[in-house]
């Protein structure tokens, strides 16, 4: 597989038969091998997504099934579903390798505790909410967590509060950020945006999506603007 390495002293995306062909076939707007931001190119890869049969968002039917009152409060298990589903859909794998379950159980305890005030402030888009989340739950729900408030806004709100913490979006930050002429003195390599918190990473992300808006016409949400960075380049090698 072809690797991504962005470093102080190197920036390289080595070539891909996969990313290419993906390139070509959807005839995607590129520039030295960085899929730019455009609402073009966000469409053409929300619609490839809607089709890829490995990413169906089973969790959504599960939400519409059981409605927010009952997810709220995780009557019936409706909360437990529901985020089960949300790592399943997004392959976080928390459940899956059962490493991190007690975190697992303690993430729902935390979310339907309503001492906890968590989907008042999901409404109000709290930015330190996944960070929240790892620091009473546990470390190992670092990614699943920006997942779990991502999702839990758009069905719940229907709003665009959340970008994803994930390892592709990670790796490819930089490299955008050089793309989009956005300055990041300070973080010049993949291990210090790893050992970033949820907060600071959606800073970096913001800076970002700010930086493509002025330079294209029509704007893109978050979720699209993370579809790009993880789908286009999930076949490489981190």
């Amino acid at each position: 597989m072809a690797k991504l390495k962005y470093s102080s002293r190197k920036q390289i995306i080595e070539s891909s038969p996969v990313f290419d062909e993906l390139v070509q076939r959807n005839k995607l707007d590129v520039s030295d091998k960085i899929v730019l931001l455009t609402k073009e190119n966000a469409e053409k890869i929300e619609n490839l997504i809607k089709s890829d049969d490995d990413y169906f968002p089973f969790s959504q039917q599960l939400f519409n099934y059981y409605g927010l009152t009952r997810i709220k409060t995780n009557q019936d298990k409706a909360l437990f579903a529901v985020a089960r589903e949300i790592d399943r859909d997004n392959h976080t794998n928390v459940w899956r390798y059962n490493k991190n379950r007690n975190s697992f159980y303690n993430m729902i305890n935390y979310i339907s505790n309503p001492t906890n005030d968590f989907f008042n402030d999901l409404e109000k888009g709290t930015i330190s909410l996944p960070d929240k989340i790892v620091e009473k739950c546990g470390s190992g729900l670092k990614s699943l967590s920006s997942k779990i408030c991502k999702y839990l806004c758009e069905f719940s709100y229907q709003k665009d509060n959340y970008y994803i913490n994930d390892s592709y979006i990670r790796a490819m930050l930089l490299f955008y950020l050089d793309c989009y002429e956005v300055k990041h003195d300070g973080v010049k390599s993949i291990n210090v945006v790893n050992s970033m918190s949820y907060e600071t990473l959606h800073k970096w992300l913001e800076k970002l999506h700010e930086a493509r808006n002025k330079k294209h016409q029509c704007k893109i949400t978050k979720s699209e603007l993370d579809h790009i960075l993880w789908y286009c380049y999930k076949s490489f090698d981190l």
